[in-house]
């Protein structure tokens, strides 16, 4: 029984983290007050009205209901679980060319999502490759540089190592900031094919929506330098 009810005191929470936009608020004293929850300060609950106006309410004057709502709605896995709702959502399209997740150089797990909004250059590399070793550094420089100026411009590394440990090797030793698809990933033969890939270094440019913008991303970087982006844009 004890199992069962903490499944339904957790059901019943992420139900109420899920509808508490604008709802009513009760004071003790009876009084009702139309808004949605900000946050908790100490002893004050802040709540913003359909005007935009934020109240300062002390806990003690909610109701018990209220103050437990109030409570719960400011805990970590609330602020969490808001935080992916408001977060941009990479589109369809950029699921299916990359999938779920990515890695960075640390070759921790990123969602796709990161990827949301922005030009993406996908690039086709390996350590092995002595013209992408002398490409490789132009690149993270002209990356480096998008970002300083606020661009929405990530990059999608696509190993062609033989050995994982080569691919992070690779990835370290040249200071890649930009993400990878996953070493081994079946996602890989599928772009190589779709953007026809028949050597490396090569950089295709895709739009948010996987719409392809260039397939000489490496020749209009090396010739244009932050032009380029201007251009794909």
């Amino acid at each position: 029984m004890k199992k069962a009810s903490c499944i339904v005191g957790t059901v019943f929470l992420i139900m109420t983290i899920a509808n508490a936009e604008m709802r009513t608020w009760t004071s003790t004293a009876g009084t009702t007050l139309e808004a949605e929850f900000v946050k908790v300060d100490f002893n004050s609950v802040y709540l913003r009205t359909a005007d935009g106006q934020t109240k300062k309410i002390p806990k003690k004057k909610l109701t018990s209901a209220d103050r437990n709502l109030a409570e719960q709605l400011s805990s970590p896995f609330a602020k969490k679980k808001q935080q992916a709702e408001e977060a941009p959502k990479a589109s369809d399209a950029i699921l299916e060319l990359f999938g779920d997740e990515l890695r960075n150089a640390r070759k921790k797990k990123v969602s796709t999502d990161a990827l949301a909004g922005k030009t993406i250059g996908i690039y086709f590399s390996a350590h092995w490759c002595p013209p992408c070793r002398a490409f490789t550094p132009s690149l993270v420089e002209f990356h480096k540089d998008m970002t300083k100026k606020g661009k929405p411009f990530e990059i999608v590394f696509v190993s062609s190592d033989r050995e994982k440990s080569a691919m992070y090797d690779y990835m370290d030793e040249m200071d890649m900031p930009w993400l990878a698809l996953p070493f081994g990933d079946d996602h890989k033969a599928a772009l190589s094919k779709k953007f026809n890939v028949r050597g490396i270094p090569k950089l295709v440019i895709i739009d948010q929506n996987g719409k392809l913008i260039s397939e000489n991303g490496r020749g209009e970087v090396s010739s244009k330098g932050e032009d380029a982006f201007d251009d794909w844009n």
